[in-house]
């Protein structure tokens, strides 16, 4: 794999620091969670731990099955954008120890933190839109995602397919993806780093406990079709949620792809400026929004200030659109979801028209 190095030097991301840091010292306040977060923490868990609890036990008919399921996919969103991702980006806590319990969270849902760290932390916050780094906008051929991947013929349709195939994410993941990954010990062209020991042990243990509970035990209590329906369908709205919201935050219009120097692998802006114009915001001012999506509509604050937990994101956004405003830095964002749904599927339709 190319190195990619971001060597320009305007100054921005160091005058933006130094306003970040100042609003956290002026405050007095910790860049970690707060005990807004920690009641968050509760709820979401008791969430997941109540819906799983009566779809497996007390569920007795078709319209409780649903509604539990449907429970039980939102309470596994809501540990992945709020509780794994800062546990895993280390923003959670100062202590590691509880990072990494925060983070673990994703291997009891079925993913792998090990993995997700190297793909998610390394690959796609270093190398945002640069296309054959960042798996994040990968779809093997079936989206074409960045103006730099080739077109075929499909893509003309991938407007209307898009959403249905987002919808496999999480099961593509979970049965297939993580493990591929894990034994070829590559993501695309770069290679992982050797799991240690424990890693493997780890990662092969919490894959049997996933399975474990979500199709082993409740086949004791239901009808292994009934199981397999409802293990479907909780990940069909896990991965559809999951899809749109990394979709909304960096393929719409206004993102940009930059093309790294093929002499050198050089980017022509810094690091973070590289980081807003790669990157969008949405539904600034929806609160609801903002809690539920674990602070990810405030991509940019997120992509910029990944070890600050994304409670702090709403006030430290002012900062970073005033910086931005400062320096000539255009900085996305759209009012809504419906807006960035809208501008996502015209920046996909318009991919997929055949090149002239």
């Amino acid at each position: 794999m190319q190195k990619i190095t971001f060597p320009g030097r305007t100054g921005f991301h160091r005058e933006l620091k130094k306003r970040v840091d100042a609003y956290f010292a002026e405050r007095d306040i910790s860049k970690n969670a707060n005990w807004q977060m920690y009641l968050k923490t509760a709820l979401i868990l008791a969430l997941v731990i109540t819906s799983y609890v009566m779809l497996v036990f007390f569920t007795t008919n078709l319209t409780m099955a649903a509604v539990w399921s449907f429970a039980l996919a939102q309470g596994f969103v809501l540990v992945g954008f709020n509780i794994m991702h800062d546990g895993n980006h280390g923003s959670y806590s100062r202590s590691r120890a509880v990072n990494k319990i925060m983070g673990f969270t994703s291997d009891i849902i079925g993913g792998s933190s090990m993995l997700w760290q190297q793909k998610h932390n390394i690959l796609h916050h270093t190398y945002t839109n640069i296309d054959e780094l960042d798996d994040d906008i990968h779809s093997n051929g079936l989206l074409r995602l960045s103006p730099e991947q080739k077109w075929r013929p499909w893509h003309r349709f991938q407007h209307i397919y898009a959403f249905p195939l987002y919808s496999l994410l999480s099961l593509s993941w979970m049965l297939y993806a993580d493990f591929r990954k894990f034994f070829s010990g590559r993501i695309g062209d770069y290679e992982l780093r050797k799991p240690t020991k424990s890693e493997t042990t780890t990662f092969f243990l919490a894959k049997a406990i996933y399975f474990g509970y979500m199709l082993v035990l409740p086949m004791f209590f239901h009808p292994i079709a009934y199981v397999i329906l409802a293990y479907v369908g909780v990940h069909l709205i896990l991965g559809l949620t999951l899809s749109i919201v990394f979709q909304l935050a960096h393929t719409v219009e206004g993102n940009t792809f930059p093309i790294p120097d093929p002499a050198n692998g050089t980017i022509e802006n810094e690091w973070a400026i590289h980081q807003v114009e790669t990157t969008a915001n949405f539904a600034p001012r929806n609160k609801l929004a903002c809690w539920y999506l674990g602070g990810l509509n405030f991509q940019i604050e997120h992509h910029l200030f990944a070890k600050v937990c994304h409670v702090h994101y709403p006030e430290i956004s002012k900062i970073v659109k005033k910086t931005c405003e400062d320096f000539s830095i255009n900085y996305v964002s759209y009012p809504s979801v419906w807006k960035a749904i809208i501008v996502h599927l015209r920046f996909l339709r318009n991919l997929g028209t055949a090149p002239s």
